[in-house]
């Protein structure tokens, strides 16, 4: 559905909210909003190629936004995380690397086995040596921003079947805005299970996730 479809289907289930009530103006800035948490919540754009950064010697951390368009998050769960020379880095916190080794941060240069992030920064266990191999990075990716009449997460069609939860999710702000507590609570528990089903079907791998790739 595009956005025009999707505000239509959202007035014709609650006629209570005709354009004078809630301009279209106003939707459009929700539905900008849904669709940026919707895409965050179930993690359903992915950069399936991964993006490769060219590493030099003693390099030991790099900010993700600047190296990833659109970087939401390190994508650990569905793809391979961070690779290093062709093998995956296991995924570790700071404290972790403290209870194995506490002086783990006055390492010398060598072959980085592990790694962890802290907000927009991927960190590596010690610094690159002087062979220093490129760094891959699977991520998450933000949606981009839902300015015009098309459909929402980023167009990608085969998360057409969760058009719907932006109705949901019109719905439930809408009830809210004018003070009908109850059926705003009921909408926000219908938008969430919704968004959970989402996140458990695209988890489950029952769309594949090459089709999932950010569009240039």
């Amino acid at each position: 559905m595009t956005r025009s479809e999707i505000i239509s289907q959202f007035r014709s289930e609650c006629p209570e909210f005709p354009e004078r009530v809630i301009a279209d103006t106003v939707l459009n800035s929700w539905l900008k909003t849904g669709d940026k948490l919707f895409c965050a919540e179930t993690k359903c754009i992915m950069d399936t190629d991964g993006t490769t950064i060219t590493t030099t010697e003693n390099d030991q951390s790099w900010d993700l936004t600047a190296e990833i368009t659109d970087f939401y998050c390190i994508d650990d769960t569905y793809a391979s995380g961070v690779l290093y020379n062709g093998k995956r880095l296991e995924k570790a916190t700071m404290a972790q690397l403290d209870m194995e080794a506490i002086n783990w941060r006055a390492r010398g240069s060598g072959t980085p086995k592990k790694y962890y992030q802290r907000g927009k920064y991927l960190y590596l266990d010690r610094p690159i040596d002087v062979n220093a191999e490129d760094i891959v990075v699977y991520a998450i990716l933000k949606s981009d921003d839902w300015d015009s009449d098309v459909s929402p997460y980023n167009q990608l069609e085969y998360l057409e079947p969760f058009h719907p939860a932006m109705v949901l999710y019109l719905t439930m702000r809408a009830k809210s805005k004018i003070g009908k507590e109850e059926e705003a609570r009921a909408a926000q528990v219908e938008y969430f299970a919704y968004q959970a089903w989402a996140k458990r079907q695209l988890a489950g791998g029952k769309a594949g996730p090459i089709y999932f790739r950010k569009r240039i």
